[in-house]
């Protein structure tokens, strides 16, 4: 496997890491994250211009056919700067499944406002028994005449609030634990029935619980074929894993980085503290764990893009191991910073928070070793 980027890879991670130097500074961040928004509406509008938003779709809908590797360059650049655009709920899981799973109506409904950051999506699946079973799935729909009626709801939505569409997963056969009989519907935000309860994560980004009562849809809802909805979880799931391990990249990046500035600057005894070999040790440890993950994220996404069969496994082994290095990273970053490390006037905090928010999503580090070990016994 080539590790090497091309042409278009190379400028993306240009430019990429001129938003994050230009975009990224904490104390904006920080005045952003406290806002109703959590973000700010001219840096979604940037992403739209640079064609970010776009960058999964064909030429023919105005984008340049961009898959994994390339999303990973963009998210790594976004965890740098700790944004809190949504764009992992739009621009890649929106994207992929409307592309991949959605009908000719629905992409040409939607893809042109979606590249142009004029729409919106979000994964509604989460439930509150589901833990981190992937295909539990209570929420029922029953069949209606021309279409369904969805009942129940959906926990811990994120970028939920400032969505137009949600991509539900609901029942519509089987038991509620079961594979089969899941199937995914695209559900505007403005559907009667539909209630949000917004709040925000440790990470300051906004999140809402979505209930459903009697909200009905028509056949034209309907992401994928009836009754097959895991195939397109599955689906949804293998591209945010690797999405969300090239953003906590970003976010590792910046405390390593960040942590050996402070320990060149800050003096002890006459000297930088940094010239303490404890400390060096500590600082090599960070580096190490950062490049572990980064080695197997890269790995798993392209995997990912060539379709491999190993693709599901390494992206497994990345999620487990940036899982391991957030932990390592952070948890170093705090405490080589001393007393300074645990205020909110730091960055490192921050970024500590959003790693352990994306240790989480879709899939723990203990979950995704449980695979592992399931697939290696099978």
């Amino acid at each position: 496997m080539d590790f090497s980027f091309n042409d278009l890879q190379r400028m993306l991670h240009e430019s990429a890491g001129t938003y994050a130097r230009e975009y990224g500074d904490f104390e904006r961040r920080r005045r952003l994250m406290a806002s109703a928004a959590g973000h700010a509406q001219e840096d979604w509008k940037l992403m739209a211009d640079l064609g970010w938003l776009a960058l999964l779709l064909p030429e023919e809908h105005g984008g340049i056919g961009g898959g994994p590797v390339e999303t990973m360059i963009i998210m790594e650049a976004l965890g740098k700067a700790l944004a809190g655009e949504p764009y992992l709920s739009t621009a890649v899981l929106g994207a992929r499944c409307l592309l991949r799973h959605g009908t000719q109506a629905q992409r040409d409904a939607c893809l042109g406002a979606l590249a142009s950051g004029d729409y919106r999506m979000a994964l509604a699946h989460r439930e509150e028994d589901s833990h981190e079973q992937r295909h539990a799935v209570a929420l029922r729909a029953r069949r209606d005449g021309a279409g369904y009626v969805l009942d129940g709801v959906k926990r811990s939505v994120p970028d939920a609030p400032d969505a137009q569409a949600f991509m539900v997963s609901a029942r519509t056969d089987g038991p509620a634990a079961g594979r089969d009989g899941i199937t995914l519907f695209l559900v505007p935000a403005t559907a009667a029935g539909l209630t949000q309860r917004p709040f925000r994560r440790l990470d300051a980004s906004r999140a809402s619980h979505l209930s459903f009562e009697g909200v009905r849809v028509d056949d034209g809802a309907v992401l994928g074929c009836p009754g097959e909805g895991a195939a397109v979880l599955d689906d949804l799931y293998a591209h945010a894993i690797g999405a969300l391990c090239g953003e906590a990249l970003g976010a590792m990046q910046a405390m390593h980085d960040a942590t050996l500035e402070y320990l060149k600057v800050r003096k002890q005894f006459g000297r930088p503290i940094g010239t303490f070999q404890a400390l060096q040790h500590r600082q090599v440890d960070m580096y190490t764990a950062l490049e572990e993950a980064r080695s197997l994220t890269l790995a798993a996404n392209m995997a990912l893009a060539e379709s491999l069969p190993e693709a599901d496994r390494l992206l497994s082994m990345a999620k487990a191991q940036t899982g391991k290095s957030v932990r390592i990273v952070g948890q170093g970053a705090i405490q080589l910073h001393g007393g300074i490390g645990m205020t909110e006037e730091l960055q490192v905090g921050a970024h500590f928070k959003r790693a352990t928010v994306i240790e989480a999503m879709f899939g723990s580090r203990q979950h995704h070793l449980a695979r592992l070990a399931r697939d290696a016994q099978a």
